[in-house]
């Protein structure tokens, strides 16, 4: 295995959950007003996980449209205190075990980190913003840009007083992230933007879940318990399911999954690695043969770019 190959499956492990990278100091800046944010520039994902040089200061996020999958807009935070103040408590309120459902306040989130790159599409957006409101629970301005981000490109709408989910989703990573995080956190976060896109493949999701051994279920439900996913939520698990099993190229899934096993093999019930691999590796070939049948996207994603691949 190359030594680029490596660095990414070491740092597949923990990049998505701890901050790694040094914080930099608080940034003194005003939150821009919704006309203020140009409109997204269509990228590739190798365009913007690219692109990580620093942002003018007064900027909070530079704004981007997939183009392989429009409907997708991906913020590129400038630091991990400004993704934190737009998307932790989100976080909490639609992915967290123990939190999920719960609005918490700035003294409640103190020293909680939500995570280091975030996936969220139309019903999470509708259903966060209409407790807020409906609670008159105050936001933080980058909540409320969001909120404002997320009507203009209609993946959320009004209707009346309330919001209605529309169509697409919204991804993030942070410029605080280093290159290869950056390149394993945008691949696992693509493969969520064309879950929460494209009916076909959530239902294929779905099924490829439901058919999946008991076993296999133990195992991907303790590895999200692990993690600090709310497994009791159907729906956020066959989602995280299939980004973890494509997030590293195919011929790093084996080492992957033997690492993780390892981190979780003390549980009561929990298979080993060796067990469900078989059956992990199966369920990754066939989501991967959907997506490059329909949309000529691989296992790997952004990794498989950066490494030369197809």
């Amino acid at each position: 295995m190359c030594h680029f190959l490596q660095l990414l499956l070491f740092f597949s492990l923990i990049a998505l959950t701890m901050p790694m990278s040094a914080e930099p100091p608080p940034r003194q800046i005003q939150v821009p007003s919704l006309a203020e944010i140009p409109e997204p520039t269509s990228a590739s994902l190798q365009s913007i996980e690219g692109d990580s040089g620093d942002l003018p200061q007064e900027s909070v996020f530079a704004i981007y449209r997939w183009d392989r999958f429009p409907q997708v807009i991906v913020l590129d935070m400038a630091d991990f205190s400004e993704q934190d103040h737009m998307f932790s408590r989100l976080a909490f309120f639609l992915e967290k075990r123990g939190y999920r459902g719960r609005l918490l306040s700035d003294t409640q989130l103190a020293g909680k980190h939500g995570w280091n790159a975030h996936d969220y599409g139309p019903d999470g957006l509708a259903s966060f913003f209409n407790k807020a409101a409906t609670t008159r629970f105050p936001l933080d301005p980058e909540e409320t840009l969001l909120r404002d981000v997320a009507l203009r490109e209609g993946i959320v709408t009004r209707r009346g007083d309330s919001l209605v989910p529309g169509s697409g989703a919204i991804l993030s990573i942070s410029r605080s992230s280093s290159k290869y995080e950056r390149i394993l956190l945008l691949a696992h976060e693509s493969y969520h933007g064309i879950y929460f896109c494209m009916a076909t493949y959530r239902e294929l999701c779905a099924r490829t879940w439901a058919a999946t051994p008991a076993s296999e279920r133990r195992y991907v439900r303790r590895l999200l318990e692990y993690l600090g996913y709310d497994d009791s939520d159907s729906s956020l698990v066959v989602n995280e399911f299939q980004a973890y099993l494509l997030q590293q190229p195919k011929s790093m899934a084996s080492a992957y999954f033997e690492r993780i096993g390892k981190l979780i093999a003390n549980a009561e019930g929990v298979p080993e690695a060796a067990e469900v691999m078989p059956h992990l590796l199966k369920d990754e070939a066939v989501l991967e043969g959907f997506l490059m049948s329909n949309y000529a996207i691989e296992a790997g994603g952004v990794a498989q770019s950066a490494e030369g691949g197809r």
